[in-house]
């Protein structure tokens, strides 16, 4: 009774053809085009970064955030091609879905690495603006290095048993109709046991439980820099009397209000630019999150039911996922003069 339920409900809210019209759509056709501007953007950045020298910590951050979603695209773009192999060649000796899958769970790996690099920018940006002085000498290039090193051997050491466990073997399937059935062989990926608990377990460690640390520090410094910037604005606006006239006893609780301690051009820049980072991060980490939520909390659904639904509900999460890795270009021309500068040289 209780597999028929699951079995029936696959497609109450969207039918297997309207599915099938959806991935068509959505996952070859939009996502493919994504990811292609992605990687190329992407490489845009990089190069620019190189040209303007990993002298700091900041450009480094940036660099390597530009690195892992070139990544990010690159794979996703790879499983897109994937899927639109087996469409039009459904008698293809090689399983392109299997293969698409195996790239597109490699490049959800570099995605949550992708998250966590912008939240230790986030981080790094909330000690500039409390502490301006000694930014420099606490973030330095070496220690964001060893940082970006640590975030990308946790995810794949966690992740890797996954893929040391899939084995890639001939398996013979059925093909042609009722009457003239015959058997054929593809190489395809099979998931045994050890693979499946293993990526369970990834799924809950870098999935979840990394990936809601991540969100969380993230949310609290895209707050942090919001308020430090308004508190900024406003000293700066203020005629310089009035500043010197600040009670020096209320300094350790308004440290915004010292001339000494608002931020530079530069650096209030800078801020912007990660936090405007960090707001594209959060944002395009909802559907992913409110997926996660659902699966939970309605019934059967993490047994199996409403399957169709759910394959929607992630598809939609991976897309803004990889919206995430391929619209940070704009951020970078609008609020760092240098970048713009170098971007209008490269193309004229």
């Amino acid at each position: 009774m209780g597999n028929n339920w699951i079995d029936e409900s696959k497609s109450w809210y969207i039918s297997d053809e309207s599915l099938e019209y959806l991935d068509i759509v959505l996952n070859i056709s939009l996502h493919g085009l994504l990811s292609s501007f992605g990687v190329m953007s992407n490489v845009l950045n990089m190069v620019i970064f190189i040209k303007l020298k990993l002298k700091n910590s900041m450009t480094v951050g940036l660099f390597a955030l530009s690195f892992t979603d070139f990544y990010v695209t690159l794979l996703k773009l790879a499983s897109c091609g994937s899927n639109l192999v087996e469409i039009m060649y459904p008698d293809s000796p090689v399983d392109p879905m299997m293969v698409g899958g195996y790239l597109f769970n490699l490049s959800y790996v570099f995605y949550l690495v992708s998250c966590w690099i912008t939240t230790m920018l986030s981080v790094e940006r909330c000690f500039c603006v409390v502490s301006p002085f000694t930014v420099r000498q606490t973030f330095t290039r070496g220690r964001c290095l060893t940082t970006i090193i640590v975030i990308y051997v946790v995810h794949i050491a966690i992740h890797l048993p996954v893929f040391i466990f899939t084995q890639v073997m001939w398996v013979p399937v059925e093909t042609g109709a009722n009457l003239t059935m015959s058997e054929q062989y593809i190489l395809t990926f099979v998931i045994d046991e050890n693979s499946a608990w293993w990526e369970t377990l990834s799924d809950f460690v870098i999935g979840i439980s990394l990936s809601v640390l991540s969100q969380v520090i993230l949310i609290i410094c895209t707050i942090w820099m919001i308020v430090c910037l308004k508190n900024s604005s406003k000293i700066r606006k203020l005629p310089s009397n009035e500043i010197k006239g600040v009670d020096e006893s209320n300094t350790e609780d308004k440290f915004s209000k010292t001339p000494e301690q608002t931020l530079s051009p530069k650096e209030n820049r800078m801020v912007k630019t990660v936090l405007w980072l960090s707001i594209i991060v959060s944002s395009c980490n909802v559907p992913r999150f409110i997926t996660t939520f659902v699966h939970q909390i309605v019934p059967g659904m993490n047994l199996g039911a409403y399957e169709n639904l759910e394959k929607l509900l992630w598809d939609i999460s991976y897309f803004c996922g990889t919206s995430c890795c391929c619209f940070n270009i704009f951020v970078y021309i609008r609020l760092n003069s240098s970048y713009a500068k170098k971007l209008n040289r490269l193309l004229s």
